[in-house]
């Protein structure tokens, strides 16, 4: 880093990098974005798809039905509840094998299979599926509001903190001179948002920190040194602490807005404590598998009343119970299973699963609004010591030059509005 300032004790080389342009982070996932009929969709790191955005109003006005086999739905994100559901089918039609066979074969209206009590059996499914709903509320809406806190409360911190010191650092450190300077907090903004994902995955990719421009070889081999994956984006932002803080000392600028600094990264790394907090410390496992195993006694209880259900109503020939019977077995196994399956699909959402948080398009945005209070600096009026706005003059440029227009940057201050006739 060259910090250019005034000289030092100490000497500082200047690093050679790799050309780095927010422009480009800016528009990385703008060309790869797939609107579907209900969802867009951008493509993850392993080249997965993953939401971005969804219609409400056009689901609502199609109706889930005609929009189930959309990316996303408990139907095409993953194929485990389907399963279990095939699963509970074939338990309910072995009891219908199973009361055929122990009533002998008497298939007669007013026969054993007619008259076969299937009462206790309604009624135990009646018990269980009163009380399942509400315990299995409880645990989806827990692993929901993990989900948000994870996004709002954890990665939410750290990319306030990346941008809010990027506008304290353009805006007081805004002249030419240190223009590396800003775009190295950039760079290490970035690579500690890369190394952050990388330790949610515990998937080490060191490369792609040198093949996109954001550290340099040196800086790679001292990451390297630290095991630890959740070390690494501490790393960075220890850097950045740093660096603004002496920028800011050989600027003379105000005790206070180094402590505002200072006050930014302490907020990103409690935001990434955070984040491993959640992922390390899961609800109890004892409480999760008694979850699990309600739903499935539910759904095996379902099964076999459906399946005895519907073998009385064969003799009788009531076609409407038996499809009712095998609706009921259908519907409420799946709409269980698929609850379940949502919540670990949630668990971990710095995944490639189609829920996942898209990370691209968080880190699209950041660099279009780090890009924006970067370029805002050289176009900001300057205020002089009376309250009076000038616009930013050019150097070697003269004021109230030959031929200069209202407005122009060579005016000097910039006119009030006249007053209106009325005041």
């Amino acid at each position: 880093l060259k910090l250019q300032g005034r000289s030092s004790s100490c000497a500082m080389a200047s690093l050679a990098y790799k050309p780095f342009r927010l422009k480009d982070h800016a528009n990385a996932t703008r060309a790869v974005e797939d609107e579907n009929w209900i969802t867009t969709t951008i493509k993850g790191a392993e080249d997965q798809d993953k939401i971005l955005r969804y219609d409400m109003k056009a689901m609502v006005k199609y109706s889930a039905m005609l929009t189930m086999f959309s990316k996303g739905t408990v139907f095409t994100m993953d194929n485990t509840a389907l399963i279990n559901v095939g699963v509970m089918l074939l338990l309910g039609i072995s009891s219908v094998i199973f009361a055929i066979g122990i009533s002998h074969g008497d298939m007669e209206p007013g026969g054993a299979l007619a008259t076969l009590d299937t009462m206790p059996l309604e009624t135990l499914s009646s018990q269980i599926t009163a009380f399942v709903p509400f315990v299995l509320a409880l645990y989806v809406s827990l692993t929901l509001s993990r989900w948000w806190a994870l996004r709002i409360a954890a990665l939410g911190k750290v990319f306030d903190a990346f941008a809010n010191i990027s506008m304290i650092v353009s805006c007081e450190l805004h002249d030419k001179k240190w223009l590396d300077l800003r775009n190295q907090v950039a760079k290490y903004g970035f690579a500690s948002v890369q190394l952050l994902i990388q330790a949610a995955r515990q998937k080490e990719d060191l490369q792609a920190m040198l093949d996109k421009g954001y550290l340099t070889s040196f800086e790679v081999r001292s990451i390297k040194a630290l095991t630890d994956l959740w070390q690494r984006p501490m790393i960075l932002w220890a850097w950045i602490m740093r660096i603004c803080v002496s920028a800011f000392d050989h600027n003379k600028s105000p005790a206070p807005r180094s402590g505002a600094v200072m006050a930014e990264c302490i907020q990103a790394r409690e935001g990434m404590a955070t984040i491993n907090t959640y992922l390390d410390t899961q609800l109890p496992f004892a409480y999760v598998h008694l979850i699990t195993l309600l739903v499935n006694v539910q759904n095996i209880v379902i099964s076999l009343k459906s399946g005895f259900c519907f073998a009385t109503a064969i003799p009788t020939g009531e076609y409407f119970k038996m499809t009712q019977q095998v609706l009921t077995l259908l519907l409420i196994c799946f709409i269980y299973q698929a609850l379940l399956q949502i919540s670990y699909m949630i668990l971990d959402p710095f995944g490639d699963d189609v829920l996942d948080f898209p990370m691209k398009a968080y880190g699209s945005y950041l660099a279009a609004i780090i890009e924006a209070m970067m370029e805002a600096q050289p176009h900001c009026p300057v205020v002089a010591e009376d309250g009076t706005l000038y616009r930013p003059r050019p150097r070697k440029a003269r004021s109230n030059a030959p031929g200069s227009e209202p407005g122009d940057s060579r005016n000097g201050p910039i006119a009030p509005p006249a007053p209106s006739r009325g005041n």
